[in-house]
């Protein structure tokens, strides 16, 4: 299904403005250790006392090392063998599709048209959220930042 896909006919797209998040998790050294993050941390989510909920966030940073975490209310004390890491605050535009069209998506937004378009910044860390009403529709929504004038 990828290849010439005009995403904006799948995709629900807003911008919206974002105060930092605090998160405590675990990071894997490449992204095809997501799904083995994600199985480690809701086995050792008691471990983080101060976390918010138990839905998961997935952040990608620039560098590709996933990092799959929990949204904490401050940054204390972090379990051995997870990070502390900040999603901060800015400008993003929040992308919202079906799960099926993952694929189509990837392959897609990182054209620089369609990061002109949109006028995001794939540089910077970017991230999904994991929430009860996204996973019962199966939907998915990433959250990309602007790119700063």
């Amino acid at each position: 299904m990828s290849g010439n896909v005009d995403i904006a006919e799948f995709m629900q797209v807003r911008t919206v403005k974002m105060e930092a998040v605090s998160l405590v998790g675990l990071q894997g050294r490449d992204l095809d250790d997501q799904k083995r993050l994600f199985g480690e941390l809701t086995a050792r989510v008691n471990e983080i006392g101060n976390r918010t909920s138990d839905s998961p966030y997935l952040v990608i940073p620039g560098d590709f090392r996933p990092i799959v975490a929990v949204e904490v209310t401050t940054l204390g004390e972090v379990p051995e063998g997870m990070i502390a890491f900040n999603i901060p605050e800015g400008d993003y535009v929040a992308f919202r599709f079906e799960k099926k069209r993952v694929g189509d998506f990837w392959s897609n937004i990182c054209t620089s048209e369609n990061q002109t378009r949109y006028n995001i910044d794939l540089s910077q860390p970017r991230f999904e959220t994991f929430s009860v009403e996204l996973q019962s529709a199966a939907a998915l929504e990433w959250y990309i930042p602007c790119k700063r004038p």
